[in-house]
């Protein structure tokens, strides 16, 4: 069974690859056009050093995942791709390169539901960017390992981005699903990767789905509901924004959010070498407790935390649901199949090959028959 961590090699400074129950430090690097980057962004990525701005990147320690950050519109922010780093910054102490870069269209309210929006080409162009022309290329996971996530219109746009792409999962925040009037078809019924949506029962009216249209989403798929939730309670009171009328009442909801983000792309698309985080991060998405070395608590203070804290608020009630699918991994062929939509070859797998997962362990690929638009060879 593969349920522990695969060790690093020799190169790797510590003795283990960074991961959401096992993180360093992060650092990142505010990039532009004069760098080569094609906009404005900012990315993040492990490291050792706690100097954030100057860290440099952890490498030798096995391959990472890209995250790419889509930011929603923020009237008279010029700057708001800026804004968010908490998410960004936890998934970089697990394990990934998240980017971040600014959206000309979503910032300038141009919703992501018309024809041809401008942030999909420029979304296309970063991706394209970090993984042929970043100088740290070499350390990224190739295609499918790519993740997206966003807020508002951006998490709009992200879904938008992933239809037709080699997207491995996807994470929403807020997106104002009940304003999609354009001429693209509606995203979410079409995504056919694991899924998080995140949303307010406050003021967050136009990102509350219906029940309807929870359950015509495709498995495995991820709910998660604050009951005093407001839109732009993902950025921590810290934080001052224009848009933003006031924090709401549960104060922790940024910290709870970034933990079940980490957790979400943890279960299914993890860093090349975190082969025990299909067993070990439950469907729920709640953290579990971390079993730490004395050098790896050193880098884990204040980790995982903002979930947790809810339960000590009467104000931060939240309703947390999944519907994932039932997997079986064969040992023999390194292939995950899909016991809801079986091929034929389900059948013949012998019985000390049989394994049933929660997730797609890594270094396994999916049966090409059971799930033929995620098929990755």
């Amino acid at each position: 069974m593969v349920d522990s961590p695969v060790p690093p090699p020799a190169s790797c400074p510590i003795g283990w690859q960074p991961q959401a129950l096992a993180p360093v430090f992060w650092g990142v690097r505010s990039l532009g056009p004069a760098d080569g980057a094609p906009v404005d962004l900012r990315i993040f990525f492990p490291s050792l050093d706690g100097a954030v701005e100057s860290a440099p990147l952890l490498e030798g320690c096995g391959r990472y995942p890209v995250v790419l950050f889509a930011h929603g519109h923020c009237a008279q922010d010029t700057d708001h791709y800026r804004r968010w780093f908490l998410i960004p910054a936890m998934l970089a102490r697990s394990g990934y390169v998240v980017v971040v870069p600014r959206l000309a269209g979503n910032e300038g309210g141009q919703n992501p539901s018309v024809p041809e929006h401008p942030d999909e080409a420029t979304l296309d162009a970063v991706l394209d960017w970090v993984r042929t022309g970043w100088e740290h290329r070499d350390v990224l996971l190739p295609p499918p390992a790519t993740g997206v996530v966003g807020h508002s219109f951006g998490a709009m746009l992200g879904a938008r981005f992933a239809l037709g792409r080699e997207i491995g999962a996807y994470a929403g925040l807020s997106g104002g699903w009940q304003d999609w009037f354009g001429g693209s078809p509606f995203p979410l019924p079409l995504l056919d990767l694991p899924t998080l949506l995140v949303w307010g029962l406050g003021f967050d009216l136009f990102s509350q789905l219906t029940e309807a249209q929870w359950q015509g989403m495709h498995r495995p798929r991820h709910r998660v509901v604050f009951d005093e939730g407001e839109h732009w309670d993902y950025l921590s009171e810290q934080i001052d924004v224009p848009c933003r009328p006031g924090a709401g009442v549960c104060t922790e909801i940024a910290g709870a959010t970034a933990d079940l983000v980490t957790m979400f792309f943890a279960r299914y698309l993890p860093p090349e070498l975190a082969t025990n985080l299909a067993v070990e991060v439950p469907s729920s998405l709640v953290p579990p407790e971390l079993d730490l070395t004395p050098e790896q608590e050193f880098f884990a203070g204040g980790f995982l935390g903002g979930f947790h804290r809810l339960g000590g608020q009467p104000q931060c009630g939240v309703t947390v649901s999944s519907d994932s699918e039932r997997l079986l991994a064969n040992r023999r062929t390194h292939e995950t199949h899909s016991l809801d939509h079986p091929c034929v070859w389900v059948s013949r797998i012998a019985a000390r090959n049989r394994w049933p997962v929660g997730a797609r362990p890594a270094g396994y690929h999916w049966c090409d028959v059971c799930f033929p638009s995620r098929a990755d060879g």
